[in-house]
This record gives structure tokens, C-alpha cells and sequence, in this order.
């Protein structure tokens, strides 16, 4: 699904003023008018209606800024006895504080749709290297999760997806060195390579390869620079409950089995775009049982890597250990990253983590009726 641009001026939720917010400039100047009728000393009371204009600027666009200073205006220039402290002088200084507070709202407005175009352009970059997970793919249950090292960040380096082929059910989880623009570029120049390439090369290795080979062709000419990245890929046979697994640099993910945790032993190729050598093919793929309701819990070395404040890392085969895997991989993957938040004094990298499952002959039933009901009901 393609990334939605809000409206010029129109935050997205959770950033948005709230309308009550909205409503406070006119909640002010009820107060500031009934203050000045009231109070005995007009001036002062004046003075505090001078103030909403300067409140509007800051929740309200720049007409409704203009029309409350407006109002405000009025009130204080009219010919009444409660305006009789103010000369012409006082209202001029007034004036200038009502026109500026326009200027600010308007300001604020510009700036507000420079914002909502860096949410879109991050978003859209964000869907190029990180995008949506299906809930299922083919007979696999599917869930994924992003944190980035950077504050207020939404991408950097990490990269994953799974996808069919002709091969079987595949995924790619690879982590490109640094957080910039850089890094996102040669991720998402990785991607693209990767879903070219499970449709053509019935090996892992060769997928491997061929992203080795693009990298090292991409640097050499100056398309990206010279980065390296760490990369895991994974195929579910259809043919068998066996899962094949590859490993450049990558850490080796873990297979949970009811309350078991269970490390695969990956003797991992090194990581691509090394140049230590012209492009091979890697060998040293392994190959493991994948049955029914088994999980495959994956993530990039963030999250393996962050550390407590005594400087020791997170545990994660540890926490894991006889936990019962929840039915829902989102809440898995949710309660993982919850647990290494709580444990690590700071985490100095992306942290990137997929859960995969394989569906029991009578969930895939049950999904392929919900399918075929809900295709009914389209048509």
C-alpha cells in the first residue's frame, strides 16, 4: 500500500493540535473580554487581551489569528468607558503585537507543511526498505518490527522482507553500516536485487552472490559508497517442513519450539562488500527442521548487542527460554523488543526483528475459507 500525503498544513495523528487545544484561544478571549467589563483596573485587563492574539498564533492558522485580533482590536479601541486607559499610542503598540502574532501563526503553518513533507518522504523511503509484512505468505505466518538508534528517526540501515518464489517461501533480514541516507540508499538498492533474484536462482548462495556482486559493481562506479552489510537469508520449503538458512555476517536467529529456544548453528560467509576477494558464491548454508507452529525469531546485531549499565549484553536465548511462544507473532516480537528496552542502558544500533511461523494444516484451512469468504464478499 502506497504511502498517503496528508493535506498541506495537516499533520498526521499524533502530531496534530487536538481541537480542544484549538478552542482555548476563544475560551481566552471570552475570559480576557468579561475581565476587562469586570475588572477595575481597565488597563491591565487590556493588557491581558492583548495576550490571546499571541496564544491563537500557536494552535490556529493565520485567518482565525487575524479575525481573535480583530475582535481583540475592537474591544480595545472601542469608545467605551472600560477603553478610556488606552490613548492612541497604547493601541498602535497593540496593533504591532496583533500583526505579529499573524505573522507567527502564518510561519507556523509554512513550517508545519515543510514537516508533513519530511514525514512523507520518510515514510515513502521507510516503505522502499522496510515494507508492510502480509500477515501470511504462502502457509507462513508473517510479523515484523523496526526501532531506530536515531531519536525521532524512522529508517536507517536495517532491511528486510519475505516473499514467494518459485523456490519457495523466502526472506532477507541484512543490516547496512551507518544511519544516513547512504545507508538507506545501498539498502534499499539491496532489496531490489533480492526480489529479483529469488525468482530466478534456486540457491540461497546464489542469491548472496548476486547482492555481493551489485554492491561491489554499485561502489566501484560511485552509484553508493563504499558500505558493507551483514545479511541472513532464509527459504521454506514447500516440498518439506525444512528450512534452509544462509548467513553473511549476520547473527544466527533463533527457532522456538513450544517452550524451547533453540540457536542455530550458522557458520556465517563474511559480510558483503568487503572486497577481500572477487564476488562467490558463499557456501555453508543449513539446513533445519521447520514444522508445524515452530517460530523463527530473527533481528539484526542491535538488538543482541545492546548492553545494561554494567556493560553486559542482552540475553536473549536466556529471557526467551521457556517462555510460551503467544499465538500472535505481534505480540512476540512486541514483547522481545519490550524486554531488551528494559534491559539495555542505551542501544547504539537499529534494531531490527522478524517472527515467522508455519501455519498448522488446520489454521491454513481455516485462513483459506476466511480468504475465499472474503473474495466472495468482493465480488
Amino acid at each position: 500500500m502506497a504511502a498517503q500525503v496528508p493535506r498541506l498544513g495537516e499533520l498526521r495523528p499524533g502530531t496534530a493540535i487536538p481541537r480542544w487545544v484549538r478552542l482555548l484561544p476563544l475560551v481566552a478571549l471570552g475570559i480576557a473580554t468579561a475581565t476587562q467589563v469586570l475588572s477595575r483596573d481597565p488597563l491591565h485587563a487590556g493588557i491581558a487581551m492583548a495576550v490571546v492574539p499571541l496564544l491563537a498564533a500557536f494552535v490556529l492558522g493565520p485567518a482565525w489569528t487575524a479575525i481573535i485580533s480583530a475582535v481583540a482590536l475592537t474591544l480595545i479601541a472601542a469608545p467605551l468607558p472600560i477603553t478610556e486607559g488606552f490613548d492612541f499610542p497604547d493601541i498602535m503598540v497593540v496593533s504591532i503585537i496583533f500583526a505579529t502574532a499573524v505573522s507567527i501563526s502564518w510561519i507556523r503553518q509554512r513550517f508545519e507543511a515543510g514537516l508533513v513533507t519530511v514525514f512523507s518522504v520518510s515514510e515513502a523511503a521507510q516503505r522502499a526498505v522496510l515494507p508492510e509484512l502480509p500477515e501470511r505468505v504462502g502457509d507462513l505466518a508473517c510479523a515484523g518490527l523496526y526501532h531506530s538508534a536515531q531519536r525521532g528517526a524512522r529508517i536507517g540501515g536495517d532491511f528486510f522482507d519475505v516473499r514467494p518464489s518459485p523456490f519457495g517461501v523466502r526472506l532477507i533480514l541484512g543490516d547496512v553500516q551507518g544511519h544516513g541516507l547512504d545507508a538507506v540508499g545501498t539498502a534499499s538498492m539491496l532489496l531490489s536485487v533480492f526480489h529479483e533474484a529469488i525468482l530466478d536462482e534456486a540457491e540461497l548462495g546464489a542469491i548472496a552472490w548476486r547482492l555481493e556482486r551489485r554492491i561491489l559493481e554499485d561502489a566501484a562506479h560511485g552509484y553508493v559508497p563504499e558500505l558493507f552489510a551483514s545479511v541472513l537469508l532464509a527459504e521454506f520449503a514447500e516440498e518439506s517442513e525444512e528450512l534452509r538458512l544462509l548467513s553473511c555476517g549476520h547473527p544466527s536467529p533463533l527457532l522456538l519450539r513450544g517452550e524451547q529456544v533453540e540457536e542455530i548453528d550458522l557458520k556465517p560467509a563474511p559480510v558483503l562488500g568487503l572486497r577481500l576477494a572477487a564476488p562467490v558464491k558463499p557456501v555453508g548454508m543449513a539446513s533445519v527442521a521447520f514444522g508445524a507452529e515452530d517460530t523463527l525469531l530473527a533481528f539484526s546485531d542491535g538488538l543482541v548487542e545492546a548492553r545494561d549499565a554494567d556493560g553486559n549484553y542482552y540475553p536473549l536465548a536466556e529471557h526467551l527460554d521457556g517462555l510460551v511462544v503467544p499465538s500472535s507473532l505481534r505480540r512476540l516480537i512486541e514483547f522481545v523488543w519490550d524486554d531488551a528496552d528494559r534491559f539495555a542502558a542505551r542501544m547504539d544500533d537499529d534494531v531490527s526483528i522478524l517472527a515467522i511461523s508455519r501455519l498448522s494444516r488446520t489454521a491454513r484451512r481455516q485462513a483459506a475459507r476466511a480468504e475465499r469468504v472474503e473474495q466472495r464478499e468482493e465480488t
